[in-house]
């Protein structure tokens, strides 16, 4: 009897199996030493930080086929600081969702990319890690880029054309005061050499503030070995706005050797941001009104060797400019150099 009972437990096992298309676990493992001029105090330190390129992680993403080109799809994702072995826990605080996927799309319910992050970085050089250029001058990169209790829904191809909208709700409704949101839209062309995108984004911390709003236009075209890079980006919090834009490329040498460089800056009367940033409470800091306005700007230079598929060596040098009306400029840099492996 219990043979019996053992043969069927194993045969139902392997039946979810079967069904069961994949579950992945995977992650990334960055680590960078650093020498960082910090250019509000002019103090300089040196670091080994986690999270040059991409901020450490592991998780877990899998799918099942459900017939007809429908898949059921999850995924769970969790940051971690390589430098002392800090986590939040055993928490998926980078992503957490299901949803399904087919001929109609892609769509998720939980914690996923908005919309908006999906294009933010698509065009920026040097990976868009601590060595790109806009790190330390633009603002437009301060958007919620995970948000709660969200949905997202992306469309399929179409010659090239696609699209994703996305919708987070803080779930902070009282009788008086609506609940606070990050909506989130962008579209894209992707073809052959060719990559275009706008996006766009707001977020209220209930449904009665100011909504904070960003913007951005990404271009890039691979002409051979050169890689060319174009970004804008705009913020704005009632009347006050700032302007940014970024140019760059990432040229292949030969062997496993890639070269990046870029300019960046911004120019506007944001200022910064405080508090928290997932809906109950990010602080815009603005000039005060009729005040000129403040202007920053990054160049870099970067270099990225692939040890293999998975494992890159990098290094490079930034630095960085704060010119405020009235006041002495601020000088940072930062020199860098890291490893960064894929399992």
């Amino acid at each position: 009897m219990k043979k019996t009972l053992l043969i069927a437990c194993a045969t139902l096992a392997s039946g979810a199996a079967f069904a069961q298309s994949s579950v992945t676990l995977y992650g990334l493992a960055d680590m960078y030493l650093s020498s960082q001029k910090n250019p509000a105090t002019g103090l300089r330190t040196t670091r080994l930080d986690s999270s040059g390129i991409y901020e450490s992680r592991f998780g877990f993403k899998g799918s099942e086929d459900l017939g007809g080109g429908t898949k059921a799809n999850f995924q769970l994702e969790s940051g971690f600081a390589m430098d002392n072995g800090g986590a939040p826990g055993l928490s998926f605080t980078r992503q957490s969702w299901v949803g399904l996927s087919g001929g109609f799309g892609d769509v998720r319910f939980g914690k996923a990319w908005s919309a908006f992050d999906d294009i933010s970085g698509s065009a920026l050089v040097a990976k868009n890690s601590v060595l790109a250029p806009n790190q330390g001058a633009w603002l437009s990169t301060s958007y919620r880029d995970a948000p709660n209790n969200g949905f997202y829904y992306a469309s399929p191809d179409f010659g090239g054309f696609s699209g994703v909208v996305s919708y987070g709700m803080a779930e902070n409704k009282t009788a008086t005061v609506g609940q606070g949101s990050i909506s989130s839209v962008h579209v894209k062309y992707a073809a052959g050499p060719m990559f275009a995108g706008a996006a766009y984004q707001t977020e209220k911390a209930t449904g009665n503030a100011e909504a904070i709003k960003f913007t951005r236009l990404n271009g890039s075209y691979q002409l051979g070995p050169a890689k060319l890079m174009a970004s804008y980006g705009r913020v704005a919090f009632g009347d006050a706005k700032t302007n940014e834009w970024a140019l760059g490329t990432d040229y292949a040498l030969g062997g496993a050797w890639t070269i990046s460089a870029g300019i960046a800056q911004s120019k506007g009367a944001v200022t910064g941001f405080t508090g928290d940033t997932n809906y109950t409470g990010k602080l815009v800091t603005t000039v005060a009104p009729g005040a000129p306005d403040v202007k920053r700007t990054g160049y870099s230079v970067a270099a990225f060797y692939s040890l293999s598929k998975r494992t890159t060596v990098y290094g490079g040098y930034r630095g960085n400019t704060i010119k405020t009306p009235g006041a002495a400029d601020q000088k940072g840099d930062l020199f860098a150099l890291g490893l960064l492996h894929l399992f």
